[in-house]
């Protein structure tokens, strides 16, 4: 037999592996664009996607950029596909995003004794109505973006009922939409494979550490801060918020990035210019800082980097806009110094209002989100507009097959009562939303570096 060259095995395998259909990464947003989050639970009360919102808005406060909830607790690809048009295209999207598969998996399945055959069929069924689901939205016109299923801890020392396998099984369902993307020529963003990295990675010295909460299935606040930089991370966005460069000692602005300087004035005890920068930096809240140890967020995302050369050694006082900052050495300005980690900066103070905008306007949100729950769950195949008694007598129905259950008795009640207030409620929302890109419009500040005296007081 002869033996086939080296070279041209590998340029086979390489042009067979180039012909391999692969996932594309997702373009940033641009203005105007309208994204639908379509997913289960962990999409309708969970963070990630307010995350990437928040970032958009404080990076880019002049892009108009709409976040649409559309997650439903509980559901399914085949759910999803049940009310993609009432419940997103409706919406008038550009782009929809889909995270699906935590239920789809069915996690019960894998509790001792588990029928092997129906835990095959989940997966065929999830990937026939994924596909559906995709070609539904690309013949609709819009931009998809298809995202692996977050992760099933069933390795954490945790009390949430366990089910041994459903995390491989849940990975395989990552792998099958990663597939499609490549096949459908779509973007695909991964969440399975960082979160299950990280979560073996820290329980390797924390048995009980998970990246998702106790039940094991819903991410944390951290958890959803990973999958939003990992969003972030495959559209390729910068990570400059701003980067201000001074030369004290030639007197001279140097290189600026996403900024402004004006009005620079250098003498013997230190220099004073006016910024405006165009963008903010990113409030991480205290709920999710945890995550910072786990991804490079800072380093890759939120650099607001002030450089200050040529000034005599000795330490400087920094105040924006008359505000004491903090002290910094002449070295550590030479080298650059991040305010993004400053939380008392009157930017970061304005990043903190523009955060406080948006929850009101994901409290609205949320509120309609329970409209939907109940909808969905209760009368799936409703034409819309909803008759509101009709309604009530597929509530009372629901009920009865739930056996009175209290939980859902009180989702019924709210239902009812908040109801009626479904366009205030959608009024609420939009008000906020302008509320929040009104008070994210950058200003300029004054930037004050002043040569602190031997004695005085730090």
């Amino acid at each position: 037999m002869k033996r086939i060259p080296i070279f041209f095995l590998l340029f086979t395998l390489s042009t067979l592996w180039a012909m391999e259909p692969r996932p594309l990464a997702p373009a940033p947003f641009i203005e105007g664009d309208r994204w639908g989050v379509l997913g289960d639970s962990i999409t309708r009360s969970g963070q990630y996607h307010r995350y990437v919102e928040l970032f958009y808005l404080t990076r880019f406060p002049s892009r108009k950029l709409d976040v649409i909830n559309c997650g439903i607790s509980g559901d399914t690809a085949p759910g999803a596909l049940r009310r993609l048009q009432w419940d997103c295209l409706d919406a008038k999207p550009t782009v929809v995003s889909v995270m699906l598969g935590m239920n789809d998996v069915s996690p019960g399945l894998y509790a001792p004794g588990g029928d092997e055959s129906r835990r095959a069929k989940t997966a065929e069924t999830y990937e026939v109505a994924m596909r559906q689901l995709t070609k539904s939205l690309l013949d609709s016109g819009v931009k998809v973006i298809l995202i692996t299923p977050s992760i099933f801890d069933d390795t954490a020392d945790v009390s949430g009922a366990n089910y041994p396998g459903c995390g491989a099984a849940l990975a395989g369902f990552a792998q099958r939409a990663q597939a499609m993307a490549g096949e459908f020529q779509v973007p695909c963003v991964d969440f399975n494979g960082p979160m299950a990295a990280i979560n073996a990675e820290k329980q390797k010295q924390n048995p009980r550490f998970t990246i998702v909460g106790g039940d094991r299935i819903h991410p944390t606040p951290p958890g959803h801060f990973v999958m939003a930089c990992e969003f972030l991370r495959a559209q390729g966005l910068a990570g400059v918020v701003s980067s201000i460069t001074i030369d004290a000692a030639a007197k001279q602005v140097g290189k600026l990035k996403n900024c402004s300087v004006d009005d620079l004035r250098v003498d013997d005890g230190g220099i004073v210019f006016t910024c405006m920068e165009n963008a903010l930096p990113f409030p991480v809240e205290a709920s999710a800082k945890a995550a910072l140890e786990w991804v490079p967020f800072v380093q890759e995302f939120n650099q607001q980097l002030l450089t200050v050369s040529g000034l005599p050694p000795g330490d400087y006082e920094l105040s924006i806009d008359g505000k004491e900052i903090r002290n910094f050495t002449a070295a550590q300005l030479a080298e650059g110094v991040n305010l993004a980690e400053e939380a008392n900066t009157p930017q970061a103070q304005q990043s903190q209002a523009v955060l406080a905008a948006l929850q009101k306007k994901w409290d609205a949100v949320a509120n309609l989100r329970n409209l939907a729950v109940c909808e969905h769950t209760a009368w799936p195949d409703a034409h819309r507009p909803i008759d509101p008694a009709q309604m009530a007598a597929k509530l009372d129905a629901r009920l009865d097959r739930a056996k009175q259950n209290p939980a859902i008795k009180e989702a019924h009640r709210q239902y009812l009562e908040m109801k009626p207030r479904e366009g205030a409620l959608q009024q609420e929302a939009e008000a906020a939303m302008q509320a929040a890109r009104k008070v994210a419009r950058p200003m300029p500040h004054e930037f004050t570096l002043r040569r602190v005296q031997k004695g005085a007081n730090p």
